[in-house]
Parts: structure tokens; sequence; C-alpha cells
């Protein structure tokens, strides 16, 4: 049996809507669906035109989420001193490729369904 691929609109006001379940949905909820591997398409409501791989990178490089990171990133080295630096890069290094596997699995994904 084969998921129907759920579909998200956005809206000029750059609200995001996901037709299945008739409701608004974030960047968070998206991140979801990629974690749960699930297929999806993004378009603009207005002229159909696909937009997934941009909605992906907003929601790898949200804003909040890296600045949230990035100060328990600072606090960390600071408390840990010199010895765990290299712990705390190894974790970084692991973050940035997680992030960029998920971005090839969505392209790859992008890809496969095209040609489907």
């Amino acid at each position: 049996m084969h998921n129907k691929m759920k579909l998200i609109k956005r809206y000029k006001n750059r609200r995001l809507y996901d037709t299945d379940i008739k409701s608004a949905i974030t960047l968070s909820d998206i991140a979801h669906l990629i974690r749960d591997e699930k297929e999806f398409r993004v378009v603009e409501s207005e002229t159909g035109e696909d937009i997934t791989g941009t909605t992906v990178i907003q929601v790898l490089l949200n804003v909040e989420k890296r600045a949230r990171n990035l100060g328990r990133i600072v606090t960390s080295i600071g408390k840990t001193g010199r010895e765990k630096t290299g712990e705390i890069m190894h974790l970084i290094i692991e973050h940035i490729r997680s992030m960029l596997s998920v971005m090839e699995r969505s392209s790859d994904s992008k890809t496969i369904n095209s040609k489907q």
C-alpha cells in the first residue's frame, strides 16, 4: 500500500496550510514530517509553484532553533573548558551531517517522486 503524498499550500502571508487536515501548520510540523519520513509537497497557493526544497531549507535553518542551539554550545564550551572542546566539535559536526542527510533524503525523494 502506497501512502498518499501530503499537499501543503503556502499563502501570501507565509502561512502554511495542510490540505489533508484542513488546518494551518508550522515549520515545526514540517520538521516532524521530515523526521517521520512522510512524503509531502509544498506549493505556492496562487501559482502552484513547487517550493518544497525552499521550505525544507527554512526548516533546517530555522533561526530560533539555531539561536537556541548556538546558545547551548557557547554555554557548554564556557563551562567545560578545553578538554571537552573536541567532544563538542564532534557533536556540532554530527548535527551538520544529520541536517545534510535530511536535505539529501528530501532531494532524493523529490527526484524519485517526479519520475513516477
